[in-house]
């Protein structure tokens, strides 16, 4: 998985960096086709946004979170993220035609 980290008028410290890798490399036991991932962190205004855009095979899994801390807005976003992943997962595994007669 490709990953792209983002940050908008603010430096990213490596330590979050890191720490951010470490998170999304995780997301693939809920969903193990990601391709790639790009995670945008804003910090323009008090309130700092972080938003998660997650490509995967034909689909896109956005989540945006707003909070005081940027650490905490990427937490929320990211479990934004796992329960779309969770969903889209279930979604594909209970796609199955009924049996015939």
């Amino acid at each position: 998985m490709e990953i792209r980290i983002t940050s908008r008028h603010n430096k990213a410290s490596p330590s979050l960096q890191d720490t951010i890798t470490e998170e999304l490399r995780k997301v693939g036991r809920f969903f193990d086709k990601i391709t790639s991932c790009h995670v945008i962190l804003d910090s323009e205004h008090v309130e700092k946004v972080a938003e998660i855009t997650m490509s995967t095979l034909g689909r896109q899994v956005v989540a945006v979170a707003k909070a005081e801390n940027i650490g905490k807005a990427f937490d929320d976003a990211l479990v934004k993220a796992e329960r779309q992943l969770k969903k889209l997962n279930a979604k594909i595994k209970n796609h199955k035609p009924k049996p015939a007669e």
